[in-house]
């Protein structure tokens, strides 16, 4: 009588736990589909696409104010860039974007605009891109922002990376109480979800994406190719 009853529950558990390991790959499937964070996304750089005008005009008018800004309100061209901290390919671009900041926006040739767009896969992005705001609170954002680049591999593997962003707020001059008061109290957590939405309105779905005027690249962008966007879109007739 035992053997009888034993068997339905051992065809159950041959049965159930594979269809549940199914579920789950399933799942993973469809949300590595929808939001890429990796170095592979590089390859679609080769592959820009026009914004339209209704969307640079809400830029403009509507998500710009929400981003970090560098440069001259009255730059000929903005570059805009949607990233996650965590993110190894944004890491990759991260001298790329250095590299704008200090040859192109301090020469007043170009606006630079950094986007937080934290992806779900990432466990400690959205804590990441938290901190960078509390930096920005102390006028410490960019040295803050670097820095995060520069030690993504070391707390990007802890399971806490709280107090590697602590440290990280010691290292670039904050006062280290404010900023833990801060970061405690999610205290930007909704300029990080509006950033997110801003993201979602023009279909993003790859970090980093960046945007040269209306050209937008998904994945690791090079410098050359922005100075090369930049200098199509500064002839004669050419409207961004």
């Amino acid at each position: 009588m035992k053997r009888i009853k034993e068997a339905p529950s051992r065809l159950f558990g041959v049965l159930f736990i594979p269809v549940v390991i199914f579920g789950v790959l399933i799942i993973a499937a469809i949300m590595a589909i929808s939001f890429q964070g990796g170095s592979e996304a590089s390859a679609d750089s080769d592959n820009p696409r026009k914004l339209d005008q209704n969307t640079m005009a809400a830029f403009r008018t509507k998500y710009d104010a929400l981003g970090m800004a560098e440069g001259s309100d009255n730059a000929p061209i903005t570059i805009r860039e949607f990233g996650d901290y965590q993110c190894p390919a944004c890491g990759a671009f991260a001298p790329t974007a250095r590299r704008i900041r200090q040859d192109l926006v301090q020469s007043g040739k170009a606006r630079f605009i950094f986007f937080d767009f934290p992806l779900p896969m990432h466990a400690h992005a959205h804590k990441a891109a938290e901190a960078a705001r509390c930096a920005a609170r102390q006028h410490k954002f960019w040295p803050y922002h670097d820095r995060l680049y520069e030690t993504q591999n070391q707390w990007a593997s802890t399971d806490d990376a709280t107090s590697s962003f602590v440290d990280i707020a010691v290292e670039t001059g904050l006062d280290a109480d404010k900023f833990e008061q801060c970061l405690k109290q999610n205290k930007t957590a909704a300029i990080i979800a509006e950033n997110q939405n801003a993201g979602k309105a023009i279909r993003l779905r790859a970090t980093p994406t960046v945007i040269v005027g209306d050209t937008l690249f998904s994945g690791v962008v090079s410098f050359d190719q922005i100075r090369q966007t930049i200098a199509e879109q500064s002839r004669p007739g050419t409207t961004q």
